[in-house]
């Protein structure tokens, strides 16, 4: 039942007691006067005050009902301004000109106005997407009570805009049409997408970067295996490196020594240090890629770091615009290979997430001339437990951000910077994937440890190393 229906329900309640009410007065109260009185001048006098008697009477019935009502509003008001206030969602209430004439607190927080400074605000001073003059045809348009659900955006007092999915509701009230709308910050949802679609490219990605591996790594292969060849065939005396000389009539010995002056061994041993080193990073790439079955299996914690960090070197858009190169990696690991079950692929990219962190966060900082960017890695085995410390000499994390760092999309960089997704699905990763433990220690301007804290036996897998 609608508020104009109730309305007029209780006035006809209200008008129905009143007649009932006369009518038993006219009908009863002679009667009763004149069984309880029995002087004629005694009924004269009280006949005069009788119609004094019935308006107090009906003023008083009239006032108990009508209070009653008052009340019930009252309490109807409350009601709905209670549920108004604790919802989470912005709502806003405006009339078919488009001016909003109420919100709730969240509202208020939402756009960083004050409720007195939003009350009579028109609705396109929020968003900016909306033609004004189309709201207001649309509003008197449309059939009332129909649910209406749109994605736009809405601009905050300090004129940052954020996306917002709005669901309204036309309604009509004592002939006057309004706008009831609530407004859901879809910031999140909208970068969660994005990282469905990035995840998606990075899975499309890791199987082309696999096939590509795959390609380079014969042509290399050939390179190495050429490298190898031709320095035994030039400076190995074999029967068949003798003969092919004396048949050529060249003297080996003066051959060699040509080679030496012009520095050509080193020339061919820099063709074979380049190679392996390419080697290494393409089996680390292969290493990276495929695990795409998220099982657990028996991992050495060393080679995923080393892998980690030559991943990272062979990174050009991010080594080359910070301070890796420059800075100095400390290894602290035991003598003995540390073996772990694990998800490979995902361990190393929180391993990279870390590094790349410190990496970027040491770039921010000036050093004094006497000290140097550096990068602590350290393995360790603790009661049950394997841990991993990424220590580095940055300037630090402030306390207030510090206890944010976890927070999926928190972010201190710029909007085109980053996501804020890297420590949160590294926490994530170690936490929920692996059981274990991943905190963060910062003291003031003394740089940055994280700790990974895996326990060293799973029921996932069996260590058979």
């Amino acid at each position: 039942m609608n508020q104009g229906n109730k309305n007029s329900l209780i006035a006809h309640k209200i008008a129905a007691i009143y007649a009932l009410f006369g009518f038993l007065w006219i009908l009863l109260s002679d009667k009763l006067l004149n069984f309880l009185v029995s002087d004629p001048n005694l009924i004269q006098n009280i006949q005069t005050f009788k119609g004094w008697l019935y308006v107090l009477i009906t003023a008083g019935i009239i006032y108990l009902l009508v209070d009653k009502y008052d009340r019930s509003i009252q309490k109807s008001q409350n009601a709905y301004r209670r549920l108004l206030e604790n919802l989470v969602d912005p709502i806003y209430l405006m009339n078919s000109e488009g001016i909003i004439i109420d919100i709730n607190d969240a509202a208020s927080l939402a756009l960083g106005y004050s409720r007195k400074e939003i009350i009579g605000m028109p609705l396109d001073q929020i968003d900016p997407d909306l033609n004004l003059n189309q709201w207001i045809k649309t509003v008197a348009q449309i059939d009332q009570d129909i649910h209406l659900k749109t994605e736009t955006r809405h601009r905050r007092k300090d004129g940052s805009i954020f996306p917002v999915e709005v669901v309204g509701c036309i309604f009509e009230e004592d002939g006057k049409r309004y706008c009831l709308g609530v407004a859901r910050d879809i910031t999140h949802r909208i970068h969660a997408l994005e990282l469905m679609v990035q995840n998606e490219k990075m899975n499309s990605m890791s199987g082309m970067a696999a096939g590509i591996a795959h390609e380079i790594n014969n042509p290399l292969s050939a390179i190495l295996g050429a490298c190898q060849n031709i320095t035994n065939r030039l400076f190995t005396d074999t029967p068949k490196n003798l003969s092919i000389a004396k048949e050529c009539n060249t003297d080996l010995e003066a051959m060699r020594a040509y080679i030496r002056k012009r520095d050509i061994l080193r020339m061919i041993k820099s063709i074979s240090d380049a190679g392996e080193r390419a080697s290494k990073i393409i089996a680390s790439m292969l290493n990276f890629s495929r695990d795409a079955s998220r099982e657990m299996k028996p991992c050495a914690i060393q080679d995923i770091l080393d892998e980690s960090l030559e991943l990272i070197s062979s990174d050009f858009s991010f080594s080359n615009n910070s301070w890796f190169k420059k800075t100095r990696i400390i290894k602290k690991y035991p003598p003995q290979q540390v073996h772990i079950c694990c998800i490979r692929s995902e361990l190393q990219q929180v391993i990279m997430n870390l590094v790349k962190n410190a990496s970027e966060a040491m770039a921010e900082k000036i050093y004094p001339p006497e000290e140097q960017p550096t990068l602590d890695l350290m393995l360790k085995k603790e009661e049950q437990h394997i841990v991993i410390e990424i220590t580095d000499n940055g300037p630090g994390i402030p306390e207030k951000i510090l206890k944010k760092i976890f927070d999926p999309f928190y972010t201190t960089k710029g909007a085109n910077a980053g996501t804020g997704l890297g420590l949160s699905i590294s926490y994530f990763i170690i936490t929920e994937q692996h059981k274990g433990s991943l905190i963060v220690s910062s003291p003031p301007g003394k740089g940055t440890k994280f700790t990974i804290r895996l326990p060293e036996k799973s029921s996932y897998c069996e260590l058979d190393v």
